[in-house]
């Protein structure tokens, strides 16, 4: 991994962590969030992990308007860090505990 590589990196892991502390007040059931990432094709290699406590805290997220939200708000994230994302549905996914990378 190139310098500039890990500095993204370091700078995508900080944001997500800010996002994921105020996620946490506000959305029951809500865990944390991670990334992955090659940076050798990167952006379309990012994936952003939202991970929920059980089945039933991830059923009641999809299918309530917080889903959009917590989208958005990822979107918005990365766009502070001048990271395009082509489709933001395809690079943000949503697990239990169980599930999680």
């Amino acid at each position: 991994m190139r310098k500039s590589d890990k500095k993204l990196d370091n700078q995508i892991r900080i944001a997500l962590t800010a996002l994921c502390e105020e996620t946490l007040k506000n959305l029951a059931g809500f865990c944390w969030v991670t990334h992955t990432v090659n940076f050798q094709k990167f952006p379309q290699s990012l994936q952003i992990t939202c991970v929920f406590e059980d089945t039933n805290a991830l059923s009641n997220f999809t299918n309530s308007e917080h889903l959009h939200s917590v989208r958005s708000q990822i979107e918005q994230t990365l766009k502070q860090l001048n990271i395009n994302t082509a489709a933001i549905k395809e690079c943000v996914t949503f697990v239990t505990k169980q599930d999680a990378p």
